[in-house]
């Protein structure tokens, strides 16, 4: 009878620690995001993901008459269409889709995809990887990130 014991104890803190991990990832998925990052790879914060309009880590065309961005965030995003900016072109349109370069500033590997709930395409950079210039399947494509 006493093993009986030991192993429904030992059940029960199982499942106390499966649910607090749980909830400790479901707390965790409300990530920070920078809207407003300047030009540069250096500027992406330690354990950030950044992710610039341009390449070479360029936040704007100085060409094109428009202020594009780069946004960055310490966790996984879901649909890059919510990051909003004060400029003329961003206030209303968001990033989806307007990515050309990116640094992963975290120690795991992190993947990019073309469609929001991260779906369709998949673009897979290391810890510490910076891209000038994705990939031209991807570019101008990225909708949604995770620690893959």
């Amino acid at each position: 009878m006493t093993n009986l014991r030991r192993t429904a104890a030992r059940l029960a803190i199982s499942a106390v620690a499966v649910t607090g991990a749980i909830t400790a990832t479901a707390t965790s998925a409300s990530a920070a995001v920078l809207t407003d990052i300047a030009t540069g790879s250096g500027k992406c914060p330690a354990n950030w993901v950044c992710l610039w309009s341009e390449n070479d880590f360029i936040r704007g065309n100085p060409n094109s008459g428009y202020d594009y961005g780069a946004v960055g965030s310490d966790g996984n995003v879901s649909d890059m269409g919510n990051f909003y900016f004060e400029s003329k072109l961003w206030r209303w349109k968001g990033m989806q889709d307007h990515t050309s370069s990116v640094v992963n500033n975290t120690g795991s590997s992190i993947c990019f995809y073309e469609n929001n709930g991260y779906s369709g395409l998949e673009f897979k950079i290391g810890p510490r990887e910076k891209w000038s210039s994705v990939p031209s399947w991807i570019n101008d494509k990225i909708s949604s990130f995770k620690h893959c």
